[in-house]
């Protein structure tokens, strides 16, 4: 099975598509008033990547799906939407669950780190609901999908840069953009300490070694009285990390099981 995440608009340029690969569209779904989630059977459930990707090359949001059994009830589970703080929901873009009325949707294509569903993704955006401000600029270090960034927007700020040093991250988050008509951000692979600030509010979702790596510009990146939010690190790493990111001072940190998330203003 492959599902195909359209439009109704789109919908019959889809068929044509299928109809060149000599498939059809089995069912659609309407998970909400915009999406439909087109499901394609495919001859043998092994060739379903294969023809996702064919797909996906000719700008279709399509991925190869489970055809049925634990295998796709884990699927199910994967794709269902997360709703983070009562402000904002993730969704992969093919997911079949309703959502309807979702606040603060965004819809994730293929390619990038960051679902909504790792708790360091959780965690950081619940740091963006409470300290993005209307206009603000928002600094996403080692973006993946653009989620953090992209949140970052739909809570109002004005700009977001996005950057990372994987080609396919960068694409993934200017898709993301595009997919959820979100203006605002810029997606780079520049040195950190080559883009223009500072920002507002910095977050960084990346390992400990990385984090100390970077130290010296994430906190050159900061604006006077902004913040910095990090995670990708264990709550015994925090002591560490912080002694790394001085001269900023640290206003809170939490945990998630063996996850956790600083932030540091200054």
């Amino acid at each position: 099975m492959i599902a195909v995440a359209t439009r109704e608009r789109d919908i019959d340029r889809l068929t044509t598509e299928l109809d060149s690969l000599g498939l059809a569209i089995q069912t659609v779904a309407a998970p909400s008033d915009e999406r439909r989630v087109a499901l394609v059977a495919v001859p043998k459930e092994s060739s379903g990547e294969r023809l996702a990707v064919e797909l996906r090359s000719r700008g279709m949001l399509a991925v190869s799906r489970p055809d049925g059994g634990a295998r796709l009830a884990a699927w199910q589970r994967d794709t269902a939407p997360v709703t983070i703080a009562d402000r904002i929901t993730v969704s992969a873009a093919w997911s079949e669950h309703h959502r309807h009325h979702a606040p603060g949707l965004i819809e994730l294509g293929h390619g990038g780190f960051g679902s909504g569903h790792h708790p360091t993704t959780r965690l950081i955006i619940e740091e963006l609901v409470e300290r993005v401000r209307l206009g603000g600029r928002v600094l996403d270090v080692g973006c993946g999908s653009g989620v953090l960034a992209l949140s970052a927007l739909a809570l109002g700020a004005s700009h977001a840069v996005a950057v990372d040093l994987k080609p396919e991250a960068v694409s993934a988050a200017e898709r993301n953009a595009d997919l959820n008509d979100l203006a605002g951000l810029d997606a780079t692979l520049e040195p950190l300490g080559a883009i223009p600030g500072p920002f507002d509010v910095v977050v960084a979702n990346i390992a400990r070694a990385g984090i100390v790596e970077l130290a010296r510009v994430l906190v050159a990146q900061v604006a006077a009285g902004g913040c910095l939010a990090v995670s990708g690190i264990s709550p015994r790493q925090c002591d560490q990390v912080a002694g790394f990111l001085r001269p900023l001072t640290e206003l809170r940190r939490r945990s998630e099981g063996e996850w956790a998330v600083m932030v540091l203003q200054k």
